[in-house]
């Protein structure tokens, strides 16, 4: 029967390497605005965060489903919001407090300043070119597109849910994949800016709904399916491997800002089913290693403040060189991001905990569910 499956596993226990996701994604972040953009591509970096965050969301739709037969869309934008703003709020004051005081280039205008807050920044970046906002904030852009896709995507799920067969699911977000992809490539003709192209959720989305799609149809977590019948792991891995360097080596201009998105996030959607799927394996038991699991739990912190500190760095200390200042860079984001985490985040995920509990005393969803967002 074509149907949605939910494994034992479901309900209990966090979701394995995807911590460790997290932290490899913001550190290609880090490391591209360090100055070596030329060698570790960032937008990468940013893809994986969408893919997962897709993934990690639906799963979560799909586990409260299973145990309620609905979805509390406004128990889901309340926590989302919960998630997402509190830290967002405090790095938007100290940005614009460090702006003021001339520590960092830049300045926030209320326009700026609002379409942070309002999960625009995206579109208001592309505007203004980059003018509105303090230096290193133009991260909020992917915020943005995750919080458009938060406020769209529940109805959808529900109906998809509902209608329980699963190559319903494949055909309309695959679908969707595909008009997004078809839209890109007719504004990349048709003279779109590039930043348009890699920074508007009309052009960038299809990388989240990829998550989605994987989480609906062949979820590494819920359904305990084999990846790809008749394909070994290795095999998977090097398919996924050799699509990524492509995707990174080929250097023609319209292929960049259109086929190689859709190609990395299916990519990385083969390799966080196997991540998620063989935990426990030599090649990925690593994820979940410490050090690992610690950055991604601060990861999102880490990826709305690093590029702030690196540009104040550069800007007041240029002498101290590339390594330098990444290590003074480190040193000041895990001295915002630990903070953050132990004052702002933890009693916020406390709050959505208590929150996401059913009236009927069902116990909340995975641990991994939980930190969903972007990072």
């Amino acid at each position: 029967m074509d149907t949605h499956r939910d494994g034992p596993s479901a309900l209990t226990g966090p979701i394995p390497s995807l911590d460790g996701l997290r932290a490899i994604a913001v550190l290609l972040v880090f490391l591209a605005h360090s100055g070596l953009e030329h060698l570790i591509p960032g937008g990468f970096g940013v893809t994986v965060f969408f893919v997962m965050s897709g993934f990690l969301i639906t799963t979560l739709m799909r586990v409260e489903f299973q145990a309620t037969r609905r979805i509390d869309l406004r128990g889901f934008y309340l926590r989302r919001f919960l998630r997402l703003m509190p830290p967002l709020l405090v790095v938007t004051l100290l940005a614009a407090v460090l702006a003021s005081s001339g520590l960092i280039d830049g300045y926030f205008s209320w326009a700026g300043l609002l379409a942070a807050w309002f999960y625009v920044g995206n579109y208001f970046l592309i505007a203004q070119d980059f003018n509105g906002m303090p230096g290193g904030l133009g991260v909020v852009w992917s915020l943005s597109i995750e919080e458009h896709y938060y406020l769209l995507f529940p109805p959808l799920a529900l109906l998809l849910l509902r209608r329980g067969r699963v190559g319903v699911s494949a055909l309309v977000l695959s679908g969707l994949c595909v008009v997004v992809l078809a839209w890109r490539a007719w504004l990349a003709t048709h003279g779109a800016s590039v930043d348009y192209l890699t920074m508007a959720t009309d052009t960038r989305v299809d990388a989240i709904l990829v998550g989605s799609l994987m989480a609906l149809v062949r979820n590494p977590w819920l359904d305990r399916l084999p990846v790809v019948p008749g394909l070994p792991d290795w095999g998977l891995m090097l398919l996924c491997g050799a699509a990524l360097l492509f995707s990174v080596g080929y250097r023609d201009e319209v292929f960049r800002v259109t086929w190689r998105f859709s190609l990395q996030s299916l990519a990385i959607a083969g390799l966080i089913h196997l991540a998620v799927a063989r935990a426990s394996s030599p090649a990925f038991a690593w994820l979940s290693s410490a050090p690992l699991v610690y950055i991604g739990s601060i990861s999102y912190t880490v990826y709305l403040v690093h590029h702030m500190i690196l540009l104040g760095l550069v800007k007041h200390w240029p002498m101290l060189g590339w390594l330098g200042t990444t290590s003074a860079a480190v040193v000041l984001t895990l001295a915002v991001a630990e903070p953050m985490r132990r004052w702002v985040e933890l009693p916020c995920a406390r709050l959505r905990k208590r929150l996401h509990r059913s009236p009927s005393g069902s116990t909340s969803p995975p641990k991994g569910l939980m930190v969903a967002g972007l990072p």
